[in-house]
């Protein structure tokens, strides 16, 4: 079995000192295949922080009869480690590492660890950040992070095995290289925790003011609300995100949500129809208690979809009903809209409610 051990600077950002203690590790396997009934670990790399630098130690079996040894040293280095940082390893390299340990007799203390899974921590924001899908190199190329590596897991089995036979050190760069970077870059990832820092806390709401500009693909200017949110982390990267509730850009210290206000008339509708008629001349409904005064001709019983009355102003969407009463430009449907009123402008809590309200739904996909 050979190890190999690297170290770099600490790069100078706000996040490896708040994300990455020495108390912490990143790791990542490389295996023969998905099935640790059917494979087998050839490679593990970890990182470490030791002062103002990042330590690598990667440990390659050089064949398959070394695979207890890479075992047992690895869980010999994580001493005095606390929390496990990985991406996916939650999903694949944990339980994959505990099935070959049962099967080879090895006891891993893997209760001892909290674990960072930087794919599901940072995952869900891959629609935010439009990335084409969830993997690390995605994320890499988000951050601008470049890799020299140009392979992937699956292609470098054959590589593996080739290299098991043959010893040939060109091989052994491949396999080391993809490793390498695959752990590196988890410590620049630990970068996109300042997002997920943002959505978790409550933000302080720096400015809210209305604007008049024009809305794309409409031939008028219109009128939005303009919530301004400050980030107590700096975000690593600047993303625009839209979605039908509201526009969102997060860059540097500040995250912004510009709402589109809709003005006109539009409709309230009351809980229980039976309780009331629809005047179609109107083209509202009136409770049973006042429809009597209304000639029969005039007036006919209320169906859900025609129990309501209308109302002309301002007003913000809402995914869901977090203020009331709520109005619709039509039918009743998952987006609703509230009055804007000089009130609610005027009341910081909440503002800052609607503005929570908002970042959910763009997490949601709303």
């Amino acid at each position: 079995m050979k190890t190999i051990h690297a170290a770099v600077p600490i790069p100078n950002d706000p996040y490896t000192d708040r994300y990455f203690s020495e108390s912490s590790a990143c790791f990542d396997i490389e295996t023969t295949g998905f099935s640790p009934a059917n494979a087998f670990v050839y490679l593990i790399g970890t990182a470490f922080r030791r002062g103002n630098e990042i330590h690598l130690i990667q440990y390659l079996a050089q064949n398959r009869t070394e695979e207890i040894d890479l075992l047992t040293q690895f869980h010999s280095c994580l001493e005095g480690i606390d929390t496990l940082i990985t991406f996916n390893g939650l999903g694949f390299d944990i339980p994959f590492l505990k099935s070959r340990e049962q099967s080879l007799g090895i006891v891993g203390s893997w209760d001892a660890y909290q674990n960072i899974d930087l794919y599901k921590l940072t995952g869900k924001f891959a629609h935010l950040f439009q990335l084409p899908n969830k993997k690390q190199k995605s994320l890499e190329q988000f951050l601008g992070i470049e890799r020299d590596d140009k392979y992937h897991g699956g292609e470098l089995i054959s590589i593996y095995f080739n290299y098991e036979k043959q010893q040939d050190c060109t091989l052994e760069e491949l396999l080391l290289l993809h490793n390498y970077e695959d752990v590196l870059g988890m410590t620049r990832l630990l970068s996109l925790l300042s997002y997920r820092e943002f959505w978790e806390a409550t933000p302080k709401l720096l400015d809210a003011s209305l604007h008049r500009s024009k809305t794309y693909g409409a031939d008028h200017d219109g009128t939005k609300l303009l919530l301004t949110l400050k980030a107590f982390v700096p975000f690593p990267k600047r993303f625009l995100y839209s979605s039908v509730l509201c526009s969102l850009s997060c860059s540097e210290r500040t995250a912004k949500l510009l709402i589109p206000v809709t003005e006109g008339e539009l409709k309230f509708y009351y809980d229980n129809y039976k309780d009331y008629y629809y005047l179609p001349k109107e083209d509202i409904a009136v409770h049973k208690s006042v429809a009597a005064f209304v000639d029969p001709a005039y007036r006919k019983k209320a169906a859900a979809s025609t129990c309501y009355t209308k109302k002309s102003g301002s007003f913000l969407p809402q995914a869901a009903p977090l203020f009331s009463p709520c109005f619709y430009p039509g039918k009743k449907s998952a987006v609703s809209y509230f009055e804007l009123t000089n009130e609610f402008l005027s009341d910081e809590t909440a503002l800052r409610s609607y503005a929570i309200h908002l970042l959910d739904a763009c997490m949601k996909r709303i």
